[in-house]
């Protein structure tokens, strides 16, 4: 038999490939697992140094080893990156923990910082936003990794004649303005003001849209908490606002044009929360909206509207005692959340009697976590979910605590484990978020 050179070239590719074959049938044919992005990153602790709203704020970046290991111990005494801000700064993070976004609340701009380590962050972008929001004080929500709102609510009290000697109260106005902001850039590239739609049997008793928060986007539509106030012209001051219902402020997205609400009697309170997230999309594309002040309890918004057969899950009820949760909620998926929850029976929202509650959305469940240490949670705005679990920094006030890791599958009170021991590092401070 006669071979060329082509012909043996052609013949070992053969044999090699057989050979391939033949070692690969006896090996294991599982791909690689990818790891979990969420586990390789950087995470911030942040502190807030006091309990009142002109606190200044610290951070500094931790690895998910760290923030698991009970026997690594963080502390802010002597140590820390202070985020420029005029109160306690609202920040959040980019999705690979690169980047740090602040909004200098009081002071009318935001920033983005790069994180180098430890408590080292540089500066890259910052930009002042009074011009357009026409206020030093708006509040901000990261959206996604490309963009964030900034949001303010301004009012004014109507009257027939200004002028008069005793002129006649008509209504108070509430002037929306919002503005989507591009992190990239850090500027703004839309921008929008209206009058919050309001109904004649409302205004005729003074109450008003005195603020919105926490927009989550979804099917094109930007959906806002709203929070209401009472005018009492007798005595030119706030009255005691009650409650009947439920709103939520929904305006177009991105454009941020035709402004509509939503309404329901499914329950009694505010909807906008307190620098936290307060309505989460489930994995369904249903939004889940928690009602901060009056009832403790969530609601369900579906297709554009209240969802009456989901009805009201009413956390009080479930807990035992008389409870507010006027702050927001965390979401960590397939219907499982936690919720800060105050125990009014023990304490307003200044003292240190907040819990931790695990809830389940799907079957309306709710349970109280057991964790050891007297928790003050007015100010705490963000935890992070690291590999499917729930990544929280709790410390009594001005004391110590842990990094609490909730198990979602977990569904009893012990649902946890502990990792890294927290120092707050002052008298008056509290931890604020794991970002």
């Amino acid at each position: 038999m006669n071979f060329n050179f082509k012909s043996l070239i052609k013949l070992a590719c053969l044999s090699v490939i057989t050979l391939t074959a033949i070692s690969c049938s006896n090996e294991s044919t599982i791909d690689p697992v990818d790891p979990d992005p969420s586990t390789e990153r950087t995470y911030h602790l942040v502190v807030g140094s006091s309990s009142t709203g002109n606190s200044a704020t610290y951070t500094q970046g931790a690895t998910v080893e760290e923030l698991l290991d009970p026997t690594k111990t963080f502390t802010f005494e002597g140590f820390g990156f202070e985020v420029p801000s005029t109160r306690t700064a609202r920040v959040y993070t980019s999705n690979d923990g690169n980047t740090l976004y602040n909004l200098n609340y009081g002071g009318g701009d935001i920033s983005k910082y790069d994180y180098v380590s430890g408590q080292n962050y540089n500066l890259d972008l910052t930009t002042d936003v009074q011009a357009v929001m026409g206020t030093a004080y708006p509040r901000w929500t990261k959206l996604d990794e490309n963009y964030a709102m900034l949001q303010y609510v301004a009012t004014e009290n109507i009257y027939d004649d200004p002028n008069a000697a005793s002129p006649v109260y008509l209504r108070t106005s509430a002037t929306i303005t919002i503005a989507l902001v591009n992190l990239e850039t850090m500027s703004i590239i839309a921008n929008n003001s209206f009058e919050f739609p309001w109904s004649e049997a409302e205004a005729s008793q003074g109450i008003y849209a005195s603020r919105i928060d926490a927009p989550v986007v979804s099917n094109g539509k930007l959906y806002y908490g709203v929070a209401k106030s009472l005018y009492d012209p007798i005595t030119d001051a706030r009255g005691t606002m009650v409650y009947e219902n439920i709103e939520t402020l929904v305006v177009d997205y991105p454009s941020l044009e035709n402004p509509t609400t939503l309404t329901s009697t499914l329950a009694e309170g505010s909807t906008n929360g307190y620098r936290t997230p307060v309505a989460h999309k489930d994995e369904l594309g249903d939004t889940y909206q928690l009602v901060t002040q009056g009832d403790v309890s969530l609601v369900r918004i579906s297709n554009g509207t209240y969802d009456d057969s989901y009805g009201k899950f009413n956390i009080k009820n479930l807990l035992g005692h008389n409870a507010e949760a006027n702050t927001g909620w965390f979401y960590v998926g397939d219907g499982i959340g936690y919720i800060p929850v105050l125990n009014t029976d023990e304490g307003d929202s200044a003292s240190s009697n907040w819990d931790v509650v695990r809830v389940d959305i799907y079957n309306k469940t709710a349970v109280k976590m057991d964790i050891s240490i007297d928790l003050w949670l007015r100010q705490y705005q963000w935890a992070s979910v690291i590999d499917g679990k729930l990544f929280m920094a709790l410390t009594s006030l001005g004391g110590e605590g842990n990094v609490y890791i909730f198990d979602p599958a977990n569904a009893t009170s012990t649902g946890f484990t502990k990792g890294a021991v927290l120092k707050t590092g002052t008298s008056d401070a509290s931890y604020i978020g794991l970002f």
